[in-house]
């Protein structure tokens, strides 16, 4: 089973199912507005290779899948070999380049519907005395914290307690 996202750009919310592969619908809808919505592919990480196993091992059951697990997990447990390594690095090099070169890629505008976004998550602005007493309540709970860390013996370097001032560098 594979798991496949879709993205509301009305409600801006996304969801994902399993399917199995290649029997995900291209358009379901939306959990909460039922609107009919395309999949999602920016998460989407499609790794299939028909001519060797994405690292260059080509041949040798170099393309079964539990040959290629187990090489993998042997990657994870103890690194590449040199040439698989070199290989690696090569590809994504040429990888990050192409990207760097394609201009889609660099840009892409967040058109956010703030009033709707707040409306939708029960959000509201604050006043600036709201925010004023949330900002004296911070320092105040953070005073809190700097003294019973004090009572309990943490100390900065150099120093015989913490100090709420300086950055903290603690032995």
């Amino acid at each position: 089973m594979a798991t496949f996202e879709w993205v509301c750009k009305e409600c801006l919310i996304y969801w994902d199912r399993e399917y199995k592969a290649g029997k995900a619908p291209k358009k379901t809808r939306c959990p909460k507005c039922k609107k009919l919505c395309e999949k999602y592919w920016e998460n989407s990480n499609i790794g299939i290779s028909f001519g060797d196993d994405g690292i260059g091992n080509k041949g040798n059951g170099a393309m079964d899948f539990h040959t290629v697990k187990r090489r993998y997990q042997k990657h994870a447990e103890k690194g590449y070999d040199k040439d698989s390594a070199n290989r690696f690095l090569r590809q994504s090099i040429e990888k990050t380049k192409a990207r760097m070169d394609n201009e889609s890629f660099r840009y892409v505008s967040a058109n956010v519907k703030w009033d709707k976004l707040a409306k939708d998550r029960g959000l509201k602005k604050v006043s600036e005395k709201e925010a004023e007493q949330k900002v004296k309540n911070a320092k105040k709970l953070t005073k809190e914290a700097y003294d019973r860390a004090n009572k309990m013996g943490y100390k900065d370097i150099d120093s015989n307690k913490l100090d709420i001032t300086k950055p903290q560098k603690q032995q």
